[in-house]
């Protein structure tokens, strides 16, 4: 259960963004993301030559889905900026940079083979006498991490906001997180669309808040 105490952490951080419409934008975005892929997959299999899919090919569509339509939040959230340095993406508030990143076992499992600016984000990000790309990227913002899950068959299963450091293991070591799904239930007693996944254990999951979002004229690179 979610911890009031980190609950209103997330509120201030996020200002002046409501945290019920921060959650409501970033847990459509994610699944329009799964929906966008899943929807090419059929593409790829079965053609008159035959498969040309692999066991990447769902989640690059994904990766590129969230890179390229990033920008169309920005009408949807007030203050935010879109920084896709790096080959990544960071929403930036006024206070904060949300640093969003697949985690496929979850907020508790490991990490895997992480990058090097990933190890770098999740370090301490106090080298001094040095602009690490980490302070660059963040120009002064508390960096918040938004750690989500989802497959081709599922959808978007879960997502987290929290703060923490990689350990030696790969795991992180959260000094607070927040399971926006359990927020979703508290905020919103009566959910119109977007039923999560049942959990590992079976257990029905609150719905997430989605919602159609107008349609957005293509970026331009």
């Amino acid at each position: 259960m979610n911890d009031p105490a980190h609950v209103d952490l997330l509120t201030k951080f996020l200002r002046p963004v409501p945290v019920g419409d921060f959650i409501d934008v970033v847990c459509q975005w994610l699944q329009d993301a799964h929906e966008a892929a899943t929807e090419l997959q059929p593409a790829r299999r079965n053609t008159h030559r035959g498969n040309w899919d692999n066991n990447t090919s769902f989640g690059t569509d994904r990766y590129q889905y969230l890179r390229a339509t990033a920008d169309s939040l920005i009408g949807e959230l007030p203050g935010l900026e879109v920084d896709a340095a790096f080959q990544s993406v960071l929403l930036k508030l006024p206070q904060v940079g949300l640093y969003q990143l697949l985690m496929p076992a979850g907020p508790d499992g490991s990490l895997g083979d992480a990058s090097d600016l990933r190890r770098e984000l999740f370090g301490a990000g106090d080298d001094e006498g040095l602009l690490s790309r980490r302070d660059a990227w963040l120009s002064g913002r508390e960096l918040l991490f938004l750690p989500w899950n989802g497959t081709e068959s599922l959808g978007l299963s879960g997502v987290w906001v929290g703060q923490g450091v990689l350990q030696d293991d790969n795991h992180i070591r959260w000094d607070w997180r927040v399971d926006l799904r359990e927020m979703v239930s508290g905020l919103t007693p009566e959910i119109p669309a977007g039923r999560l996944a049942p959990d590992a254990f079976g257990l029905p999951q609150p719905m997430l808040p989605l919602r159609p979002r107008a349609e957005a004229p293509a970026a331009t690179e």
